[in-house]
């Protein structure tokens, strides 16, 4: 179902409302002692699908519960993990339990970021498309000043929240090769359905959870460091530690882009990248951990 795209009033709309601002205050001389400024304290976000706003912008975050899963894939024939194109960075597959969260049922878009920022990085300019041309330090300043606009806690997802909430996040009885299908073109744009351009969002088919192109699109930054997975089970991983050889510092992006084969679209594929990489193929979507019940 093709999601409502933003109408171009609206996009004005907030631009007006970004340039404008009041007139600055006089400082009171007198005082004789500054207020040291406190931090602001973030909340968590409600158990539940929620809506949120930030420079008159909505977007919508899904709930997705905590739960068990087996992360990765695995060559070896009879596995219920079985993938005949798993990499050996996918490997071996192994048990992870994860505490609920929200995320973001589309990539950030342009005018999200832009209204929060105040600039658009993207080389396919088009309000309506997801944002790009972003290096993991642009995502994780946008998420930052999101948090300080919103009061929420907003993050980049781990990979592990990521691979949980792209297989359905415990809402799906199959074991799909993409988000929401074994079938790519249906939800997933790639190098062979796109004409090599991002698209607006939501316009193919959401998996379980109601989360578009976590497939296919553009490809999403995590938190993580890239590193080799273990075998051992793990609660709400955060990945390695920080590698000491600079040449090697990367982070991990999941689900592949609107320019690649749908090899690199599968939910368990891996790649990663320098921190200040930017690509017109690099985009992301937000996180949000809730209170607990």
């Amino acid at each position: 179902m093709m999601r409502k795209i933003i109408s171009a009033g609206m996009a004005v709309l907030a631009v007006i409302m970004l340039c404008s601002c009041e007139p600055e205050e006089i400082p009171d001389d007198s005082a004789s002692v500054n207020p040291v400024p406190q931090p602001q304290e973030l909340k968590l976000a409600p158990a539940k699908d929620t809506v949120f706003e930030a420079g008159g912008i909505r977007f919508d975050m899904k709930y997705v519960r905590g739960g068990m899963y087996t992360m990765g894939a695995t060559t070896q024939n009879g596995s219920p993990y079985y993938d005949p194109d798993a990499d050996i960075l996918e490997q071996p597959p192994h048990q992870v339990m994860l505490d609920a969260f929200l995320i973001a049922d589309i990539e950030v878009s342009q005018f999200l970021f832009y209204a929060v920022m105040g600039f658009n990085p993207s080389l396919h300019s088009d309000l309506t498309l997801p944002v790009h041309n972003v290096s993991f330090t642009n995502a994780q300043r946008f998420v930052d000043t999101l948090s300080k606009v919103t009061g929420y806690r907003f993050r980049l997802p781990t990979e592990a929240e990521w691979e949980y909430a792209a297989k359905g996040g415990g809402q799906s009885g199959q074991n799909y090769l993409f988000a929401g299908s074994s079938f790519c073109d249906s939800v997933a744009w790639s190098s062979k359905t796109s004409n090599e351009v991002p698209h607006v969002s939501g316009q193919l088919k959401p998996n379980a959870l109601g989360l578009y192109d976590m497939s296919g699109n553009v490809m999403e930054w995590c938190t993580d460091w890239y590193g080799e997975y273990g075998s051992s089970p793990q609660t709400n991983p955060q990945g390695p530690d920080m590698p000491s050889n600079v040449n090697i510092q990367k982070r991990c992006l999941r689900g592949g882009s609107y320019m690649q084969s749908p090899y690199y679209l599968r939910n368990t594929a891996r790649q990663f990248a320098h921190a200040s990489n930017e690509s017109s193929e690099i985009g992301f979507r937000i996180v949000i951990s809730v209170e607990k019940q």
